[in-house]
């Protein structure tokens, strides 16, 4: 009587419906053989400690990576933090625009910062008030005084935002939401890729939202 072969189908059943097979027979692990990436043949104890070497390793660097953002995120409270109890101290508008873009020059990496306004308040200083319809025409694609934006911007963008030969090819445009002062804070940077679809902007809404509250404090 011919004995009857397994197919693949058959074995692979059989190992799932006894999974203690091998530990039970582990003389048998020693007998399998795999194919290694590189053509070589390996037992299959080698290569399960190979998989287990990747899976530490995958596990150690997204491990860092969590601890990296971690780092990161504090910082960032940190910074925000002095920068809200410095705003507080401020005894005017003007003291608020020009402490704000001083400390995201310098405390946060920005190439430039500008806060720019679209109604006209006497509280705020000369030049920082722009006709909301001139400033639609050129930028409203990317502001619409709810959403942030980050991403790039072109040359007319970056000239009427930032001044001309400012060099900022991507930025970030955060609303102001204050109905004496509406206006946005305007985040540049001169390299690409810092200011992408992916960044964490949730620090730079608290941040305006608290400008919008000073700034209307002081309108009275």
């Amino acid at each position: 009587m011919t004995k009857k072969s397994l197919n693949e189908k058959e074995v692979e059943q059989f190992l799932l419906l006894n999974p203690d097979f091998l530990s039970k027979n582990s003389h048998i692990l020693n007998a399998l053989e795999i194919v290694h990436e590189t053509g070589g043949a390996v037992s299959l104890i080698q290569k399960q400690v190979e998989l287990l070497r990747e899976n530490y390793n995958s596990t150690s660097n997204n491990l860092l990576g969590l601890i990296e953002i971690a780092k990161n995120n504090e910082n960032i409270f940190l910074r925000t933090k002095d920068l809200i109890l410095d705003l507080i101290l401020c005894k005017n508008a003007v003291d608020i625009i020009s402490l704000t873009e001083r400390r995201f020059e310098g405390k946060f990496q920005a190439d430039k910062c500008k806060l720019i306004f679209f109604r006209e308040n006497t509280n705020l200083p000369k030049g920082r008030v722009v006709d909301p319809k001139e400033a639609y025409g050129v930028f409203g694609k990317k502001y619409n005084a709810i959403d942030i934006y980050c991403g790039p911007v072109n040359k007319k963008e970056s000239d009427y935002i930032f001044k001309k030969k400012s060099g900022i090819l991507e930025c970030v445009l955060v609303p102001i939401k204050s109905p004496d002062c509406p206006g946005l804070l305007a985040l540049g940077s001169k390299k690409e890729g810092v200011y992408s679809k992916d960044y964490d902007s949730m620090f730079l809404e608290f941040i305006a939202q608290v400008l919008a509250n000073l700034l209307e404090r002081n309108n009275y």
